[in-house]
């Protein structure tokens, strides 16, 4: 009877993978259909790809303020944190520009957690 049962839901596991995979290629069809000859004219009502990455970038940058602005309120030790991520960031930015790579991403990071101490937020 087990075997039974566990060929049943291997049968069933299989079949949804199936589907997925079927549905998923039908409509990705018709993506694929430019083949990029033309340029794309995009309708009034729509935004192009570069605006709506643009307002994905806003809103990843609203929430990602919301939830520093939570954290510097909830957690006690969230300074102590922030000084020693700028610290070892800046550490790892040296040894980036030793090595001959770009270790700006990584200053702009350490300076990112020092201007958060700077700006906490009291909690009253």
């Amino acid at each position: 009877m087990m075997k039974c049962i566990h060929s049943a839901r291997t049968i069933l596991a299989l079949l949804i993978v199936a589907l997925t995979v079927a549905t998923g290629t039908a409509t990705s069809l018709p993506a694929r259909a430019d083949t990029g000859e033309t340029p794309a004219v995009v309708p009034i009502g729509e935004k192009s790809d570069e605006m709506k990455q643009a307002d994905n970038e806003k809103h990843r940058k609203k929430i990602r303020e919301e939830n520093d602005r939570e954290l510097k309120l909830r957690e006690p030790l969230y300074p102590q944190q922030a000084r020693s991520l700028a610290k070892r960031y800046k550490e790892t930015a040296a040894i980036v520009a030793r090595q001959g790579g770009n270790p700006r991403p990584l200053l702009d990071a350490a300076s990112y957690f020092e201007k958060g101490l700077d700006n906490r937020v009291s909690v009253r």
